[in-house]
């Protein structure tokens, strides 16, 4: 998929690709969230915010994609599809980068690897071992 297929000044990364790794915190009761919403799935205000967050967390679940979705993924295969739950707490779906799909486990530690700014995030692992 190329950055033509993706308006970045519409989607939420593009919004926040100024702050790097950024989530949705609410200013009232201070915690993060994603998916970004109108209110606060905690506390119910709307004073949210993007603000930057440390980009580390470990992988909560994953699946390994061998049959490409289209022809724009068949170079790709296998990969790794993973939520990660973030230091701050939400879980993110994103792709895990920089490992072979079958030396990835749940409980991996991994980080935001720097990319273009403004796309979806992808995570790699700060170590290639689990805890």
């Amino acid at each position: 998929m190329s950055d033509a297929d993706i308006d970045q000044d519409d989607s939420y990364w593009g919004r926040v690709r100024n702050l790097g790794f950024a989530l949705p915190r609410c200013a009232a009761c201070g915690r993060f969230h994603f998916y970004p919403r109108p209110a606060c799935p905690f506390c119910g205000s709307a004073d949210i915010a993007p603000a930057r967050a440390s980009g580390r967390g470990t992988i909560y679940s994953y699946s390994v994609v061998h049959r490409a979705p289209s022809p724009a993924f068949a170079a790709d295969v296998p990969y790794t599809v993973a939520i990660v739950a973030t230091d701050e707490g939400p879980h993110l779906m994103t792709r895990l980068v920089g490992i072979a799909p079958d030396h990835v486990r749940i409980g991996l530690a991994v980080q935001v690897r720097p990319g273009a700014p403004g796309r979806p995030p992808l995570f790699e692992p700060t170590t290639m071992e689990a805890p």
